[in-house]
Order: structure tokens, then C-alpha cells, then sequence
């Protein structure tokens, strides 16, 4: 029974490396480009940067005129169809029966109104680029967050794989000690024990492996997952710099754009208390005219002043209210990002540290380990103590591993926080 235990955890980690052999092993760079690319969440930004540049040649359509076919047939009392916004020559109260033309209207001035919707539609165009920045920075730092996983899951299935071998290696000879009667029977029953925890967590992990990579699939939308992820890297990818400031990260960017929309967006309202000069010119034919000889043409320049304009009080009063908020949006991002980076700093700095002391503790576990299995097997020491130091390379193994996913998630999310990876 022994021999058949073994032989299959021999054959499954056989069978396990050569699957992994025949799949692509990814990159983070490969997993956050594909990623990238393929995210419908990004390709509708990419519409909105379209639509929000489009809105930039509507503002500047106030700088050319417009032109119109019109026509009006009226009867009863002249002069009174102005409810049906027909204007210039058409819409005389002078003229009689049905008449058409065309009617040109172009805003001669009007003080910054036309100016600063531009300026603005074109700060709404910058802000929906870097709200597709942020995007590309939450996509990237999911499938980075999900790489690592993945990688931590793959070292950890790899390094039970060993401890399986070592436990089954040691349950061979426990049997062997337990068959003449040199051992107890209890000896037989820990080391089985001990064998099944490792095929145990050999199969958890293979099984986190496999998710994670499906999750990686899905996040790159690519529906392949013939592909696996590398064993636990020790070094972050050169695309990620951890060490940059929080000055070009996306989310401070598009808080600092959104002011500038805020603030041109005030400059128009208060645009609107200034006077606007508006030509109107039209053609046309009428029927018949009245009181004043007919014409086929009309033009006329006007100039419009408002004194008093309670809406556009309004306008301008929850303009600089939003100007205000947006101002805070930007204090507010930089403390967050302040925090963020003190957070990720924390985990930085307290993983190295701890990854210093573990590699003394991993070689103290290693030869401790070494040590007992030497004395059980020479029958000058107890499979308690062999266990206990089985048991505590494991625990080693899968700290260092642990703190090591981690100092890379924080890094890497931390370049990706301050605009690093683009």
C-alpha cells in the first residue's frame, strides 16, 4: 500500500508537470497588456473621448453662421405668428400670404460665451482622457493583484509537491520501522497523516491554480486558458517602478483637469451678463406686402444686454459651487494617494524586513528538518520531533512566499497607483 501511495503522488506530479510543460507560461507585462486591450470597459472610454471631442467642434460652431430655409403662411391679424419661430423676412408683419427664403444668423461678439464653452469642452475632453487613464489603472491592477495570486498559488502547489515526496519518503520507512517492531504502530498512522496533509494542500493550491488562471482569462477576455503563471518571482517587472511620485498618478490628473472644467465653466456663466451682438440676414419671396413697399430682403444687426436675469444668478452661483467642490476633489486625491503610498510603504518596507529574518529562519528550518530526519531514521530520534520539523519548513516555505506575494502586489500597485506601467 505504501509503495502505491507513493507511486501515485509520483505520477500526478509527473502528470502535473508535464501539463504545465505544454502551456504558455505569462508575464504580468503580457497579462496587463492583454488586459488592457481587450476590456470593453476601456473601449466604451474610448467612445466617450470621441463623443467628448466631438462636443469641442459643437462649441466652436458659435463662431459661423447659420442658415436656414423658411417659410410661413398666415391670415388673421399680421404680425402674429411668432410662436412659430420663423424669422426675419418670413415673419413680417408687413407681409401678406405665403412667403419663404433663407435667413443667415451669425453672433457678431458675445464676450467670452462662445470662448470659454470651447476651453471648457476642451478640459471635458482631457478629463475623459484621463478618466480612461484611471480605468486602465483599476483594470491593470486587478489582473496584477490576480497574477500574483496566481504565481504564490503555483510555488505553493510546487513546494507541497516536495514535502509530499519528503513525507512519503518518511512514511516508507515508518512502515518499515513499524513492520520490525522497532517503531510503534502510531508511527504508521502520523506518517500517513502527515503524507495526506501534503496531498492535501498539493491539491487546494492545484486547484487555486486552476481558477486563478480561469480569472486571468476572463480578465484578459481572451477565453484561452491554455496558459499557465510562473513560479513566484523574486523581483517586480522592470514596467513598474515603485519609487516614482504620486505627481503623474491618473487619479490626481483628472481631479486637476476637472478644475479646469469647473473653472471655465464658471468664466461662461459670467459671460452671459455681458452684452451679445447678433446680424441677422434673409431672402426671400412674399405674396404680397402691406403699408410698405415689398422687399425681398431683410438684415439687421442687434445688440442684446441683460440687466436682470435671476436664472443666470443661478447659473453662476452653483457654477462656483462646483468650482469649490472640484478645487477639494483635488486636496482630497492627494491625501488619499498620500495615504495610499504610506500604506503600500508600510508593506513595502515591513515585507523586506521580514523577508530578511525569514531566509535565516527558512535555513534554520532546513537544517532542523535535515537533522531530524537523519536521527529518526538512524532510530535515535521520535517522528513527533520529525513531524514537528516537517511542519515547520512548511510553515517557513509558505510565510516566505506569503510576504514575498505580498511586498510584489504592494509594489506593483503602488507603481501602478503613481502612473507607472503606461
Amino acid at each position: 500500500m505504501r509503495k502505491l501511495l507513493c507511486l501515485s503522488i509520483f505520477l500526478m506530479m509527473f502528470s502535473v508537470n508535464i501539463l504545465a510543460a505544454e502551456k504558455r507560461i505569462m508575464s504580468i507585462d503580457e497579462v496587463m497588456h492583454l488586459a488592457e486591450i481587450n476590456s470593453p470597459q476601456l473601449s466604451a472610454d474610448r467612445f466617450r473621448e470621441l463623443a467628448a471631442k466631438k462636443s469641442v467642434d459643437i462649441a466652436r460652431a458659435n463662431y459661423f453662421p447659420t442658415l436656414s430655409f423658411e417659410a410661413l403662411d398666415s391670415s388673421g391679424f399680421p404680425g402674429s405668428s411668432a410662436a412659430t419661430g420663423v424669422t426675419g423676412l418670413m415673419d413680417s408683419p408687413y407681409r401678406k400670404g405665403l412667403t419663404g427664403g433663407l435667413v443667415a444668423e451669425q453672433i457678431v461678439y458675445d464676450f467670452g460665451r462662445t470662448y470659454y464653452d470651447v476651453e471648457a469642452s476642451k478640459h471635458e475632453s482631457e478629463y475623459t482622457q484621463q478618466n480612461t487613464r484611471v480605468s486602465i489603472y483599476q483594470i491593470k491592477q486587478l489582473a496584477l493583484q490576480t497574477f500574483y495570486e496566481c504565481t504564490f498559488f503555483q510555488a505553493q502547489q510546487k513546494k507541497w509537491e516536495i514535502l509530499a515526496k519528503e513525507s512519503c519518503i518518511i512514511t516508507k520507512e515508518a512502515q518499515h520501522f513499524v513492520n520490525t517492531g522497532q517503531r510503534s504502530i502510531v508511527d504508521r498512522y502520523l506518517s500517513k497523516a502527515q503524507t495526506e496533509e501534503a496531498e492535501t494542500a498539493q491539491a487546494f493550491y492545484a486547484t487555486r491554480v486552476k481558477e486563478s488562471i480561469h480569472r486571468l482569462a476572463v480578465i484578459m477576455g481572451t477565453g484561452d486558458e491554455n496558459f499557465t503563471c510562473p513560479f513566484l518571482p523574486h523581483q517586480l517587472t522592470s514596467s513598474l517602478n515603485p519609487n516614482i511620485g504620486f505627481e503623474s498618478s491618473p487619479l490626481l490628473t483628472r481631479a486637476i483637469v476637472g478644475t479646469k472644467v469647473a473653472q471655465s465653466r464658471l468664466k461662461q456663466e459670467k459671460a452671459k451678463f455681458f452684452p451679445k451682438i447678433v446680424a441677422v440676414a434673409s431672402a426671400g419671396e412674399m405674396s404680397s406686402s402691406r403699408l410698405e413697399p415689398k422687399k425681398e430682403y431683410a438684415a439687421g444687426i442687434g445688440l442684446i444686454f441683460p440687466i436682470v436675469d435671476f436664472h443666470i444668478t443661478g447659473e453662476i452661483q452653483r457654477a462656483k459651487a462646483v468650482a469649490s467642490a472640484k478645487a477639494k476633489d483635488v486636496e482630497a486625491e492627494k491625501q488619499y494617494l498620500g495615504e495610499m503610498n504610506a500604506k503600500y510603504d508600510e508593506i513595502i518596507k515591513s515585507s523586506q524586513v521580514k523577508l530578511k529574518h525569514l531566509s535565516y529562519e527558512y535555513e534554520l528550518a532546513i537544517k532542523g528538518f535535515k537533522a531530524a530526519k537523519q536521527r529518526y531514521f538512524s532510530l535515535e530520534g521520535d517522528l513527533i520531533d520529525l513531524r514537528e520539523a516537517w511542519r515547520n519548513r512548511a510553515r517557513v516555505e509558505t510565510e516566505v512566499d506569503q510576504t514575498r506575494t505580498q511586498l510584489l502586489q504592494a509594489s506593483g500597485s503602488k507603481a501602478l497607483l503613481n502612473g507607472g506601467g503606461e
